[in-house]
């Protein structure tokens, strides 16, 4: 269904966009409380000289993913303010628009990669779909938080036909998580981890890019 957007996992960003009784257009920056059938409550810290909306009034929903942006129009339906939140009561949204950031497609490509950390630990895999801005792989090793929040230095085997620039055989590059996801069909036990690519050279970028067109 497509409110289950607002429960995923590769979100980074949600708004909330309406106009007050001062007639001033607001944008702010709230996070999924909890959701039923019929309503969605959004929490956001209060702002200052925070004016509570009428109730139900139109709004829009901006969701920020890892991917693209999701928008939607909504219905505020109710604000309740204490000293340390305003809680947003909205509808629950029918229809999304969504637009597409990445800089290019993901391409479905086996090659082995090693992620490594500065304390010595290291994470082997092989890939399971490559973009100019990043991998995805499948593991069952579990990824502790502490290597979810600090980057990696990525080294990714590539095939001998692209290795115009890389005459030992291999990328290397600056990583960092992204997302998970453990509940892919046909992947029992297994979860996909998402990496991106932190700083990729612009002669690493155009290698990436050729390769993935002969993909097609």
């Amino acid at each position: 269904m497509q409110q289950n957007i607002l429960r995923d996992s590769n979100i980074t960003k949600i708004y909330l966009i309406y106009v007050n009784t001062l007639g001033a257009r607001k944008k702010e920056s709230v996070k999924l409380r909890f959701m039923d059938k019929k309503e969605c409550y959004f929490a956001a810290s209060v702002p200052p000289n925070f004016s509570k909306p009428k109730r139900k009034i139109p709004a829009e929903l901006h969701v920020y993913t890892t991917d693209g942006v999701y928008k939607t129009k909504v219905t505020l339906i109710d604000t309740n303010m204490s000293l340390e939140e305003v809680l947003y009561e909205v509808s629950i949204p029918k229809t999304w628009d969504y637009t597409q950031l990445r800089s290019s497609s993901r391409k479905l490509v086996k090659l082995p990669v090693i992620i490594k950390f500065n304390d010595g630990f290291e994470i082997e895999a092989e890939t399971y779909d490559l973009a100019t801005g990043g991998i995805s792989f499948f593991s069952t090793q579990q990824i502790s938080s502490i290597y979810r929040k600090i980057s990696g230095i990525l080294t990714l085997k590539l095939p001998k036909e692209t290795l115009i620039n890389f005459p030992d055989g291999q990328m290397t590059v600056e990583t960092r998580f992204v997302r998970e996801k453990s509940d892919v069909e046909n992947h029992f036990g297994e979860t996909l981890y998402i990496f991106k690519f932190i700083n990729l050279l612009p002669e690493d970028d155009m290698v990436l890019k050729n390769f993935l067109i002969k993909l097609d």
